[in-house]
């Protein structure tokens, strides 16, 4: 999962017994941190993440982005195929963010299941709520120097309401990599 020589991480999803994609989980996260600490203790040159994945765990994803956000070597993410869910969070977190030209972006919320108690539920929908703030800060705080927000002189709140909007209408908002650059998730399609 690492060039040494080229300083690149590779993060891609693993397919299950099903043949299903796992997308970000334990495995990917923590495979990811040990590389980023391996890459930081040889030199501070810059990283660069490749990432080809569906999506996956809020919390592993969470994991890479603060481990990114931390990282003593600056770290550039190139997304291909896909930068959906988790995979269109995490690049957020890193300086420089590419995006292959046929690769599609997707935001929406997080699935979320329980059961039991009705307090456990409604606490555990409330916890999903806070995340769901979080996601649309994120996106927000990078969007907001896009094209299209920056156009309309947008602050951070108004391109979090902008963003939450489509999500509302669309559930799963997807969009182009041109788009992706044009609304300031990506950085530059390549």
């Amino acid at each position: 999962g690492v060039d040494i020589e080229n300083r690149i991480i590779y993060a891609s999803s693993e397919i299950d017994i099903e043949g299903e994609e796992n997308g970000v989980d334990y495995k990917m996260a923590s495979k990811f941190l040990k590389n980023v600490d391996f890459l930081n203790r040889l030199s501070s040159k810059v990283i660069t993440v490749k990432m080809m994945n569906c999506g996956g765990d809020w919390n592993y994803g969470m994991a890479m982005y603060d481990c990114i956000k931390k990282s003593k070597a600056q770290i550039n993410t190139i997304s291909y195929a896909h930068a959906r869910s988790m995979s269109s969070i995490i690049p957020q977190a890193s300086k420089v963010r590419y995006i292959s030209k046929h690769a599609d972006f997707m935001v929406h919320y997080g699935e979320y299941g329980d059961s039991g108690d009705m307090r456990k539920v409604v606490s555990g929908i409330k916890h999903y709520e806070s995340q769901n703030k979080v996601m649309l800060d994120i996106y927000a705080e990078r969007c907001v120097n896009g094209e299209f927000f920056s156009s309309k002189n947008y602050s951070v709140e108004d391109t979090a309401k902008f963003i939450e909007e489509q999500i509302d209408k669309k559930t799963d908002w997807w969009i182009t990599a041109q788009e992706s650059v044009y609304y300031g998730f990506m950085d530059k399609v390549v």
